[in-house]
């Protein structure tokens, strides 16, 4: 696999965990503001505050840093770029119009936090909850089309047929795993926070133990659910014979008649194995032994499950981007031959991974995105830092 996949793949784990994290907390801080408003609890009201401290951190990294990086990765492939951005401009054009509004819903919503009327600020974070929504709703979309290219049609030039495309099948189980999952790291997250506190022997109050016990029991509920609609990802994936059989056949599950291209049963079995993991930890703190959940051994369990539930994450979406290599659609082998000539070829050519610009391979580039690489790390690392060791 050549380098410069490697360089989008880990730049792309680090972003999309930070992303999914992000997708909860928006959803969690206006739901506890509001709450904290309607109660009159100013402790929910400050634990609520802090989290967002922490969002804000997370858009930094991830939002900000992580996608510019991974945009500046892109260019590696200046005809895949060119090819998808006619193709797909509309899911495209819904996740960057999500994101300038998601960025300006961040910023009314900090500094509106007692400046805004309690209506007002509600309403903002209704915007920062939907607009946190809509950009994986964008991006997914893209990534559907990049399992099977639905809606892809031909008028002298390529298009896509948007109403075919939102018909993908793998698009809407996609999009709701992914969402599902963000929510159950996010809820998983929080907890982790709280229990790191609870484990440097201040005691978490009231407000706190319930936050903490929440993200339990949410995070449980989130990963049973996943169990759902992981399934039902995979069953619309025979609908991508190629990446069907590059996860299953090692497993013994097939579509028939079509060949496998790569081996990547071994990162589906890692990325179950993390499930189990946190499967056996929530449920012993939220079912089996509640009690303990508040106790030294709870707290560290708490750690662990959220730190399998990232790791859950990253294997996920290197398992989803891998087993297409070397082509950025999985389908296309299958597809080719019904594509126009000279589509057939020009297509062939861009949605190869393997055809990266000549530019892509000059040290000079190669430096640069090392040095890119350590900052971003550095920041992931410092961000690790400030949130679970720094004293308050």
């Amino acid at each position: 696999m050549e380098a410069p996949v490697f360089f989008l793949a880990l730049v792309f784990g680090i972003h999309i965990v930070a992303v999914n994290v992000g997708i909860a907390l928006a959803t969690l801080v206006p739901i506890l503001k509001r709450r904290a408003e309607l109660s009159g609890d100013a402790r929910l009201a400050e634990t609520a505050r802090g989290l967002f401290r922490i969002y804000a951190a997370t858009y930094g990294l991830a939002g900000v840093m992580g996608t510019a990086f991974t945009v500046f990765l892109l260019s590696f492939y200046p005809e895949f770029v060119g090819v998808a951005g006619n193709i797909a401009m509309i899911p495209f054009g819904i996740a960057i119009v999500a994101i300038v509004l998601h960025f300006f819903a961040i910023v009314a919503y900090w500094y509106g936090w007692d400046a805004f009327s309690p209506t007002a600020h509600f309403y903002a974070g209704v915007l920062l909850a939907l607009t946190a929504y809509l950009i994986p709703l964008g991006f997914r979309a893209v990534f559907a089309f990049l399992n099977t290219p639905a809606g892809l049609s031909f008028d002298g030039k390529p298009w896509l047929d948007v109403a075919k495309a939102l018909a993908n099948p793998t698009f809407l189980p996609l999009y709701l795993k992914s969402v599902v999952g963000a929510l159950t790291l996010g809820f998983l997250f929080v907890s982790a926070v709280l229990a790191v506190k609870g484990l440097r022997g201040g005691g978490l109050s009231g407000v706190e133990e319930d936050l903490y016990r929440d993200g339990l029991k949410w995070g449980t509920a989130g990963l049973l659910a996943m169990a759902f609609l992981g399934a039902w990802y995979t069953v619309s994936l025979t609908n991508t014979p190629i990446k069907f059989n590059n996860i299953f056949k090692g497993l013994g599950w097939a579509v028939q008649g079509v060949e496998r291209l790569s081996d990547y049963s071994w990162l589906f079995a890692v990325k179950m194995l993390l499930v189990l993991a946190q499967a056996h930890i929530l449920l012993r703190l939220t079912v089996f032994k509640p009690a303990e959940a508040s106790t030294r051994a709870g707290y560290l369990g708490s750690i662990y499950a959220a730190t399998a539930a990232a790791l859950t994450v990253l294997t996920g979406e290197y398992l989803n981007a891998f087993s297409q290599y070397p082509f950025f659609v999985a389908n296309l082998p299958l597809i080719t031959s019904s594509v126009p000539e000279p589509w057939r070829t020009i297509l062939g050519r861009s949605l190869d991974l393997r055809n990266v610009s000549p530019l892509a391979l000059d040290p000079a580039l190669y430096a640069v995105t090392a040095v890119g690489l350590l900052a971003l790390l550095a920041a992931a690392g410092y961000f690790l830092y400030v949130v679970f060791l720094k004293s308050e």
